[in-house]
């Protein structure tokens, strides 16, 4: 099937609002929000896409893994195979390698895929990295003990918050990098690197801002549904959770620009 793209935007009404809302000075919600709305087509395979719907399932996975008997038998069996003494890097690199493993078996690489992967990854060393020893090495023992608490529902909704603000982040500059670069010089919006620096850092707050509502409701749903399930999520359980996620993302960041408009 080979490498499916996002590809661009820049010659549709809604992509020359986000052009002239960043022409203009707007603040970084209003762009967001024209970003989102302008590659709302573009994303609209998103939830189809099994480089999401896997992101989404192993972390999940990763999650229930916590508080197996096994811990990892339960990661082996979703394609997450971690060394004896793993260490963060190794599990940075068996999560991405089961990803690869899956995407490639399928033909279903694409560029939301690539953006999941890396998504998902960074929220887990994001995640896990405070939660590790600062004055010695970390040894095994260490990160299999923060990766434990993974299974707790504040530490699953907190997870699940910087997976979905990176994925929107990296999204949304997927689609904005070039077209800063054509504003950046003397009289254009950005004089300098640095501000257009400072923007893209201002995006990523936006975004993490806006992902606080994503944050309960994925704990109450891995409450519930870990629950239901009696200690499982099932792939279909795992897709709807991923798809209202999103949803909820998306409506958070449009109604932000809205309450900054008023």
């Amino acid at each position: 099937m080979g490498h499916v793209r996002l590809g661009s935007l820049p010659r549709s009404r809604a992509w020359k609002e986000v052009v002239g809302l960043i022409t203009a000075g707007a603040d970084v919600s209003q762009i967001a929000n024209a970003t989102i709305r302008a590659a709302d087509k573009a994303f609209s395979f998103v939830l189809n896409d099994e480089g999401f719907t896997e992101a989404v399932w192993l972390m999940t996975q990763l999650a229930i893994a916590a508080k197996k008997d096994n811990f990892n038998d339960h990661l082996q069996s979703v394609g997450i195979n971690l060394p004896q003494d793993t260490s963060l890097p190794d599990v940075a690199a068996a999560v991405a390698e089961a990803m690869d493993r899956k995407l490639e078996s399928n033909g279903s690489r694409s560029d939301l895929g690539e953006m999941s992967q890396r998504a998902l990854v960074g929220a887990l060393v994001e995640h896990i990295s405070p939660k590790l020893p600062s004055l010695f090495a970390p040894d095994a023992s260490d990160v299999q003990a923060a990766l434990a608490s993974l299974g707790k529902k504040r530490e699953f909704g907190e997870l699940s918050r910087t997976f979905f603000a990176k994925l929107t982040n990296d999204s949304m500059n997927y689609f904005l990098t070039k077209t800063l670069a054509t504003h950046l010089g003397e009289g254009q919006r950005f004089t300098t690197m640095n501000e257009v620096g400072q923007f893209e850092k201002a995006l990523t707050t936006h975004c993490k801002e806006a992902s606080l509502i994503v944050e309960q409701f994925s704990a109450d749903w891995f409450s519930k549904h870990k629950y239901e399930e009696g200690g499982d999520i099932s792939r279909e359980s795992s897709n709807g959770f991923a798809s209202y996620a999103l949803k909820k993302m998306k409506d958070e960041l449009k109604e932000g620009a809205r309450t900054n408009a008023r």
